[in-house]
């Protein structure tokens, strides 16, 4: 095979368009859906989901490994994630858009992670080891740029429209139609930039098209320390999977809720007096009182630059009524069971608007990002994974610090936030690069596509498991405990690490020049 490309033109996006997908389905899709209504638990649970077709990705990973070329599957795969995100885009202002999004999400989702599958192949194929471990780092940067790009850039817009129109759900779905139109130029850009000339499958020697399936399969698992290995893989990201999916909603959930004790109106003066003779008193109330309560208390909701009122949402229907109106009955009933002790109430998340999110890993995120895997791919192709591996995974852990000390001061000055989420972005640029390399290293010999797949479906596995509890487990801890368990997560990752086994100078750059 031929391998006089230039990398740096085709690496880039190529990484990008793996990148920006998984962060649409996986994280921007959370800030849609709690932006539109939808419940934290709600939220962890089916979004959580969307990672299936990374996990299982394995399963079909073979017929990308022996039929076609890579560069057939990846840009087959970028057209049709394209058409998804612009039937999103068109279907977020239907009814019922939550299941019909899903379900696009879920094609999406399959297609990216054969997107993945073929794309790391490519990788795989074209690039020396030496190389490989040189542009480790930005493959890893670019990923994380294009999941910034969706985490910053994409929400900043949203956001901007938020404002523009005062109508969130005609906002997501310009945004999204806007991420499809992105990804088709990509796609075309691909086209014209990835290297032509890989072999396609039906060109191998026969040896290498006479192996089955099963053959592959059970290659990976008659690799060296393979329990040890997968239990690595699975546990390393446990802290991480459930920050993930709580991360943003902690941001943009309101800092507190606060009873307004006067009314403007008749309902409000009539709950106001239902409150100040009952829920101060601890007794029981009826039925018509508590609807009375849900309906007519007079809320204000602080955000970090404002408080504004909490208006209810009329809904005819009692089950959409309800989670319309989640955060109003939610607050009553912690009114009711502290009896009215507003005192003893905690502060929830930062209160940061749409913008406020994407400006921040749009910005200074995205910097610390970039700086961040790209000294991580130099460090390793200098002197190896050994020497690393563990202050990387440290570096990209210790971070999470940083939102427990956010959940539990709640500092009024929004540099705070952008300390935290630098120094945050900084170490995943750095610290990812390790597991990368390892993922790399765990693929080495006989079918590297489909043992790569493997490596990553076992990740995937790892981030989508815990991740379906997350919100769960949020809404029980609160937010500062729910972080100080997420940190608590990366314990058994960092100890495993420490059992695992590979050559020395396994991704040290040789002296050919890259």
């Amino acid at each position: 095979m031929k391998t006089d490309n230039k990398p740096w033109f085709w690496i880039p996006l190529l990484n990008f368009a793996s990148g920006l997908p998984y962060a649409v389905i996986i994280s921007v899709s959370v800030i849609m859906y709690k932006k539109l209504g939808i419940s934290n638990k709600d939220i962890g649970l089916y979004t959580s989901l969307l990672y299936l077709p990374w996990v299982i990705k394995p399963l079909w990973s073979p017929f990308i490994e022996l039929f076609g070329t890579k560069r057939k599957w990846f840009l087959s795969m970028q057209l049709l994630i394209s058409i998804a995100f612009l039937l999103v885009g068109f279907t977020i202002p239907t009814n019922g858009f939550f299941m019909m999004t899903l379900a696009i999400f879920w094609v999406a989702a399959f297609a990216s992670a054969s997107n993945d599958i073929a794309s790391d192949g490519f990788y795989l194929l074209v690039l020396p080891e030496d190389k490989q471990s040189f542009f480790i780092g930005i493959r890893s940067t670019f990923y994380r740029l294009a999941m910034l790009a969706g985490n910053g850039l994409i929400v900043l817009l949203a956001g901007y429209l938020e404002h523009k129109y005062g109508d969130n759900t005609k906002a997501w779905s310009y945004t999204m139609i806007a991420v499809g139109l992105l990804m088709t130029f990509i796609t075309v850009y691909n086209f014209f930039s990835t290297p032509k000339t890989e072999i396609n499958a039906s060109e191998k020697p026969v040896d290498t098209n006479k192996q089955s399936f099963a053959s592959i399969f059970a290659s990976f698992f008659r690799k060296k320390q393979i329990i040890i290995v997968l239990c690595f893989i699975l546990l390393f990201r446990l802290g991480e999977s459930q920050l993930i999916k709580m991360l943003t909603p902690f941001l943009v959930d309101p800092i507190k809720y606060e009873l307004v004790e006067n009314g403007s109106d008749e309902g409000q003066i009539k709950a106001l007096e239902l409150y100040n003779l009952k829920v101060k008193n601890g007794e029981k109330l009826s039925d018509s009182e508590l609807q009375s309560l849900y309906s007519n208390l007079p809320i204000l909701v602080e955000m970090r630059d404002q408080k504004k009122p909490l208006k209810e949402v009329e809904n005819k229907d009692k089950e959409e009524y309800k989670n319309a109106n989640k955060a109003r009955i939610d607050f009553v009933d912690v009114l009711i069971v502290n009896k009215g002790n507003q005192k003893t109430i905690k502060k929830g998340g930062m209160g940061l608007e749409t913008e406020d999110i994407g400006l921040i890993y749009g910005t200074f995120g995205l910097i610390a990002l970039t700086l961040g895997g790209i000294l991580g791919g130099i460090a390793i192709s200098k002197q190896g994974l050994t020497k690393w591996m563990l202050p990387m995974i440290l570096t990209m852990h210790l971070p999470i610090i940083g939102f427990i000390l956010l959940a539990h001061f709640h500092p009024a000055s929004i540099y705070y936030i952008y300390a935290v989420v630098i120094i945050e972005q900084f170490g995943y640029g750095f610290g990812f690069a390790a597991f990368m390399m390892y993922l790399i290293y765990v693929a080495e010999g006989e079918s590297k596509t489909a043992h790569y797949a493997l490596a990553t479906g076992f990740m995937a596995m790892g981030m989508m498991l815990p991740g379906m509890v997350s919100g769960y487990i949020q809404e029980y801890l609160g937010y500062g405990n729910f972080f100080i368990w997420v940190f608590l997560a990366t314990i058994p990752g960092i100890i495993l690490s420490r059992f695992l086994i590979f050559p020395k100078d396994f991704g040290k750059k040789s002296e050919v020049e890259v």
